[in-house]
């Protein structure tokens, strides 16, 4: 607390040092006095945002790696998963996700974005108000009996929960909004300015091979060297900045916790390793992620139930959300349209007034 001091309270202040001065030289006592001996302590904290990682390893399928070519009943790793990197702070978090589907079918549909023919292309999505170039028109993936979530399952199904060993990530800066991808997965978040990319993603000085986008990769004796992304105080005349470390340093690969699928109307009210599914789509891991944890896995892997007689494209979205026990109001709640539901504000009630889980 600051206390700031009038003229008026100031000058009372050398009133009253004055007469302790005389009333000390009348009485002949002269002993040290301590009056009103303070140390003053000041601290100004600048709000640092949840240290989480959102971790996507996905397969390629066919010719890069792996055995099999897109056929129906082909499996294809594809692990969410969401680290807690926090070490200086070590402050627990609280987590969300939420998958989004797009699939389009029909000629032009193997062309991305800036490929030439892309604009003229003549394939059909199968949710008609969705575009492909807008996430936010793509379907949420809803647990329940939902008609877009349904078409997808006609084509797709999702293994969901388990764990795995992965590499904590590189990337530890609060304010990077970047994503820890490997193998085909990729990052559409835009990097802010100043912000140089992850060393492990692809792009940077230090990528995993494609292989790292497999289940079984890693290894718990596995290590991997990289620069280290964080967030500089001192950069820009104080107010901060994303930096590269200069040197290179040591993970070590360890294993995430595992993970068990609850819908909401099931889950029973207690904190563990679940992924607690809403009927809104958004997915919440039921207990604070301790520092160096990750969560269990979300998804693990899809499957091709059909394919297509034509050209056709698949893709998830994923959107995480992650708040320390301060920051979930603002987080959370502040967005009307993302708006947790009652089932949902119950449960971040309980895990948030929780004990920390061993």
């Amino acid at each position: 607390m600051m206390i700031y001091a009038s003229k008026h309270s100031r000058r009372i202040a050398v009133i009253i040092a004055f007469l302790l001065i005389i009333a000390l030289l009348f009485t002949g006592t002269y002993a040290w006095q301590s009056i009103s001996q303070y140390a003053l302590n000041q601290m100004i904290g600048r709000a640092v945002p949840a240290g989480g990682r959102l971790h996507d390893d996905f397969q390629v399928m066919g010719d890069n790696y792996g055995e099999k070519q897109w056929q129906k009943g082909v499996v294809a790793n594809k692990d969410i998963y969401v680290e807690n990197f926090e070490s200086e702070y070590a402050r627990d978090i609280f987590v969300r996700v939420k998958l989004y589907e797009y699939m389009e079918i029909g000629q032009g549909a193997n062309l991305h974005p800036g490929d030439v023919g892309y604009p003229i292309r003549e394939a059909i999505s199968l949710i008609p108000a969705a575009k492909r170039e807008d996430v936010t028109t793509w379907s949420p993936r809803l647990p329940g009996d939902n008609e877009n979530s349904n078409l997808f399952r006609e084509y797709w199904t999702w293994e969901m929960g388990g764990d795995k060993v992965y590499m904590p990530t590189f990337n530890k800066d609060p304010f990077s909004k970047e994503s820890d991808v490997k193998g085909s997965a990729m990052d559409p978040q835009a990097l802010s300015p100043g912000e140089v990319i992850n060393a492990t993603n692809p792009g940077g000085n230090a990528p995993y091979p494609d292989e790292a986008g497999g289940h079984d990769y890693f290894l718990t004796t596995q290590t991997k060297e990289a620069q280290e992304k964080y967030w500089h105080w001192a950069l820009n005349n104080g107010n901060g900045g994303h930096a590269l470390s200069s040197t290179n340093e040591t993970h070590n690969a360890r294993s995430t916790l595992g993970a068990t699928i609850v819908k909401m109307a099931d889950w029973n009210g207690s904190i563990g390793n679940y992924w607690v599914l809403d009927e809104d789509g958004w997915c919440y891991w039921a207990a604070p992620l301790t520092p160096q944890t990750a969560t269990g896995l979300l998804l693990s892997g899809i499957i091709l139930n059909k394919a297509p007689d034509l050209t056709w494209y698949y893709a998830i979205h994923v959107e995480a959300q992650m708040a320390t026990v301060d920051e979930v109001n603002s987080a959370f709640y502040d967005d009307s349209a993302q708006t947790p539901t009652d089932e949902a504000k119950n449960l971040l009630d309980i895990i948030t007034n929780a004990p920390v889980l061993p």
